[in-house]
């Protein structure tokens, strides 16, 4: 599977890092792609949905925590999306200490369906690249 990886740092600590980036309500602040989130639930947590809605031509999509491990780690996969030419969409953050900083990864990893296989890594692979450093830099901003 195609795998897209940004990192940011911040000096915030990494419990506050992790619990902005789940927060469905601040996910809209740094995800470049999403307008609008909901989480089906009281907390993040293994098995729990997330609904998020595309900004602009990002599709619509809801994701399911396969692992959540606070404040370190968690992973969101693909469960149902309109418009996600996705047969496999996994996206795991990491957050760790890194020598009175924190770095934070995002990454994303998937695999396109169809006659899209053909030509991913001219179309799709930009795309999910820019808005993901585009995402990393916002965290960045919002921890400056």
């Amino acid at each position: 599977m195609p795998m897209i990886e940004q990192r940011a740092s911040v000096t915030a600590p990494e419990a506050d890092v992790f619990a902005f980036l789940h927060d469905p309500a601040q996910r809209p602040v740094w995800d470049t792609s999403v307008d609008l989130c909901r989480l089906e639930g009281d907390a993040v947590a293994a098995g729990a949905r997330l609904h998020l809605r595309g900004r602009r031509k990002a599709p619509s999509w809801v994701g399911e925590y396969v692992e959540v491990d606070p404040p370190r780690r968690s992973v969101l996969r693909l469960v149902e999306g309109v418009g996600m030419p996705f047969a496999d969409y996994r996206q795991t953050i990491e957050v760790a200490a890194d020598g009175g900083r924190t770095a934070i990864t995002l990454r994303l990893e998937y695999a396109v369906r169809g006659p899209l296989v053909l030509i991913e890594r001219f179309t799709v692979r930009g795309r999910l690249d820019r808005a993901l450093h585009d995402s990393a830099r916002k965290v960045e901003m919002r921890f400056a």
